[in-house]
């Protein structure tokens, strides 16, 4: 993944220069620079990002969203082949914070950071959804991303015996915080333990989200059973709670995965046999 073209040969560029880009050969020496010491994986980039850049507020925010998005994709263990590319464009021109591209890497090129089919790109647009948003109403407008796939691409670069994955689970949970700030990232911990047990799972998607949204994400989606965990829970006792929307009925115990497997399962067939019983 790009989070922000590779720099091309400096024959490429120099050509482009004179036909197309009307660059002169002292910018395409720049920019090559800056290709050579800031495209690259993003641990090492974003450093020397940092150092480079002027530290005022706009430059830092971006590089602060960028530090930010990466923590995420590595607690969900993505974070491999991640790439930044400062000068890559936007795909669309209202993509004004971050935007990425999603490339199916080739065997020969590991490490090239476009050799391979392109097979996605998007980026945030919450200006334009800002600049559409009624002014009336009094609920600020939440964030958006979009995403474009290449669907015959993925088709085309998909094995033959390819079998989507299946969760045959029957109950989704949704992960939720009391207090502490949304605990995101310890959400996102916890969700991704989940799915490690094959049990369907998810979690409010912004950063700090209160409870009546968290019960309203919820009854949205149908899931009955809330994991709910607080700071205190976390950093303290470590424990959370179970609780089933249906039966009404809440269950302290320790935040590892298997508790809750089994705990929801326990729920899950009170439930069953409660309404059996009606």
């Amino acid at each position: 993944m790009l989070l922000s073209s590779t720099v091309q040969s400096k024959e490429t560029l120099n050509s482009k220069s004179s036909y197309e880009l009307n660059l002169a050969e002292a910018t395409v020496n720049r920019l090559q620079t800056v290709g050579l010491r800031f495209c690259g994986a993003v641990d090492q980039a974003l450093p020397r990002l940092r150092g480079a850049l002027p530290a005022d507020k706009h430059t830092r925010k971006a590089l602060d969203e960028l530090s930010d998005l990466f923590s995420y994709l590595r607690i969900w263990k993505i974070e491999k082949h991640v790439y930044i590319d400062p000068l890559m464009p936007p795909t669309e021109n209202y993509h004004r914070d971050l935007f990425f591209q999603i490339y199916l890497g080739k065997e020969s090129h590991p490490g090239a950071l476009t050799e391979g089919s392109l097979l996605a790109v998007g980026g945030r647009y919450n200006y334009l959804l800002h600049q559409m948003w009624d002014h009336e109403n009094k609920t600020n407008p939440p964030g958006a991303v979009g995403i474009s796939l290449a669907l015959e691409t993925i088709i085309q670069n998909s094995p033959e015996d390819f079998k989507p994955i299946r969760n045959e689970a029957t109950t989704s949970i949704l992960v939720c915080s009391r207090g502490g700030g949304g605990l995101l990232m310890e959400r996102m911990e916890l969700v991704a333990e989940l799915w490690e047990e094959n049990i369907k799972a998810e979690l409010v998607p912004i950063p700090d989200p209160s409870l009546t949204e968290q019960y309203e994400y919820a009854s949205e989606h149908e899931i009955k059973c809330l994991v709910i965990i607080t700071d205190m829970g976390v950093s303290q006792t470590g424990f959370v709670k179970v609780r089933h929307l249906d039966l009404k009925k809440e269950k302290e115990f320790g935040a590892s995965s298997i508790s809750i497997k089994y705990q929801v399962y326990e729920l899950e067939f009170f439930f069953a046999v409660s309404s059996a019983a009606r």
